[in-house]
């Protein structure tokens, strides 16, 4: 038997009811006691592992409740554009990438991704001619930082079949050129698909695992044990993304409890994945799938995001509303009838009134005891949408870490009236919401404690604003902890297996380089991991610099 006894620290077990104890025993895969010193004990026997926290906490492992595991494996093969603050500064980034490049599993494509526009000196987005002054001979394609609009260049929109002639898709738009009509090279929301799909995926099973591997290995590392991913929409073939996570399962290999979002963008695709029978729950602790993930609308910084009434700094537009209300509506009806949780990106308040009221009908029609419908992202709210979610008793699955971007936009784009119900964290938790922590990797890093410190104290990484954005909103420290933890077990109805330290638990735990409860709040940002375990077996210590694989 596997056995370890963590004691003489700050151990933290996510119960509301016992929110601390002396000593916790691991026997094989579960946690046996949770409780005093004096009655842990007991369980100390000649093949106990004694582990000596010295003041530090221990907490259950780390749950990030919505990321893209594979897109951010795949970010080492991209141009990194993040916090560049020019379009010259971007053209120099490319060049530079295009002479080092060793190796792409793109084949001829040049892609990249991380530019924020916000921050550019020239004020303006990227088009095809910063592009084609410094690559014509390639296609090239570029992600903004929020992944819902990219800029492409002259080769790529040739490949996509795009011109000035080409109509916008629906649920999506092709910037042109007022005076010649001609396609800028600027793609947002379903109109980038156009492009993104003519760049070649491979869906080797072998290459597909070693980028699970690898990114699970870094994902350990910040204390993570539960990823729950969006996958699909990241390969050729939904059924190598399943085949290369049920192989690396069924070899012990997987370091990480997954849960797969399934990504579908039309009724055709959900109808023929529906063909499998495959249920959400489906599967066991190690590797289940999850909900329907559909997109409904954009982003606040690329202005896709639905709103109900026009931006502040752009009255010409209210975002992009991807689907039509019978659109949506057949999508989730169908997937809440054959037996998925339904999990929509929603960020402007229009798109959210549109999936909470599709949800509200779906349930009068379809009633069930427990749906846990989820939003992911649930930005720009108002009062009525929480009292929608508080009706349906919804989850909102938010970001916490966009926070460091997000305050440096958000009010320019929506106003102040409506940031007062913007970003509302402290607000949903004390009307009863169901909140749970992600990361949205790559577009943000998935280091949970980056998350803890941005609830905490919404500044960024520099400290800023000093009394933090909407101080009002801000979480304590428990409940941060909670939303990657328990909240986001919650999320995936896995709350009675994992995301608390008591016995009978999975024994998914990390320890931290200090007692979080004891140091200030802005240093929150500079703690480490010393240890993560996965059901009893250490998959990431850094007194030996390794994490398992």
């Amino acid at each position: 038997m596997n056995k370890k006894f963590f004691y003489n620290g700050n151990i933290l077990t996510m119960e509301d009811e016992v929110m601390s104890v002396e000593c916790v025993v691991v026997e094989d895969d579960k946690i046996a006691f949770c409780g005093s010193l004096e009655s842990g004990n007991k369980y100390i026997d000649e093949y106990t592992e004694k582990i000596d926290l010295k003041g530090r906490t221990l907490l259950p492992g780390f749950n990030d409740s919505h990321m893209h595991l594979l897109n951010y494996s795949f970010s080492q093969f991209k141009a990194d554009l993040f916090e560049i603050d020019s379009i010259v500064t971007m053209q120099n980034k490319l060049i530079s990438f295009v002479e080092n490049e060793q190796i792409t599993v793109f084949e001829d494509w040049v892609v990249g991704y991380g530019w924020n526009h916000v921050y550019f000196e020239e004020g303006r987005l990227p088009c095809k001619e910063d592009i084609d002054k410094i690559i014509n001979d390639r296609p090239v394609f570029l992600s903004r930082v929020c992944g819902h609009i990219c800029v492409v260049n002259s080769k790529a929109l040739e490949l996509a079949g795009i011109n000035k002639d080409t109509i916008d898709p629906d649920g999506g738009r092709i910037d042109k050129d007022p005076d010649t009509g001609e396609p800028t090279g600027i793609l947002r929301e379903n109109a980038l698909y156009m492009a993104y799909e003519k760049i070649p995926k491979s869906n080797d099973i072998d290459k597909i695992k070693d980028l699970i591997l690898k990114a699970v290995s870094n994902a350990n590392k910040t204390g993570i044990t539960s990823i729950q991913t969006d996958d699909f929409s990241h390969m050729d073939s939904y059924e190598s993304v399943i085949k290369a996570y049920h192989e690396l399962k069924n070899e012990g290999r997987l370091n990480a409890r997954v849960n797969l979002q399934m990504l579908f963008k039309n009724i055709q695709n959900l109808n023929s994945f529906l063909k499998l029978h495959i249920k959400t729950g489906d599967g066991d602790e190690n590797l289940k799938f999850g909900p329907l993930k559909v997109l409904a609308d954009g982003s606040l910084g690329s202005r896709t995001a639905a709103l109900e009434d026009p931006y502040s700094d752009d009255q010409n537009t209210d975002g992009v509303l991807i689907y039509s209300d019978k659109e949506i509506y057949q999508m989730l009806e169908t997937a809440h009838k054959n037996g998925l949780q339904l999990a929509v990106h929603a960020i402007g308040d229009r798109c959210m009134n549109q999936i909470l009221d599709a949800y509200n009908s779906i349930n009068q029609a379809y009633p069930k005891d427990d749906p846990r419908f989820r939003i992911i992202h649930a930005q720009i709210c108002s009062k009525e949408i929480f009292e929608k979610f508080k009706k349906l008793n919804a989850v909102a699955d938010i970001q916490p870490v966009f926070m460091k971007t997000d305050m440096y936009m958000a009010e320019d784009r929506v106003g102040k009236e409506r940031m007062k119900t913007s970003y509302a964290w402290k607000t949903m938790l004390d009307m009863g919401i169901h909140i749970s922590g992600s990361s949205d990797c790559p577009i943000e890093p998935f280091d949970p404690i980056l998350g803890i410190y941005s609830a905490v104290t919404r500044k960024d990484l520099n400290g800023n604003p000093s009394d933090g954005w909407y101080k009002e909103e801000c979480l304590g420290l428990y409940d941060a902890l909670k939303l990657y933890t328990t909240n986001s077990a919650y999320s995936t109805f896995e709350e009675n297996i994992k995301g608390k330290i008591k016995e009978g638990m999975l024994a998914d735990l990390v320890i931290l380089s200090d007692n979080i409860t004891k140091i200030p709040k802005d240093n929150i940002k500079d703690l480490k991991i010393d240890m993560t375990m996965l059901g009893g077996k250490i998959v990431y210590n850094s007194q030996t610099g390794s994490a398992s694989c």
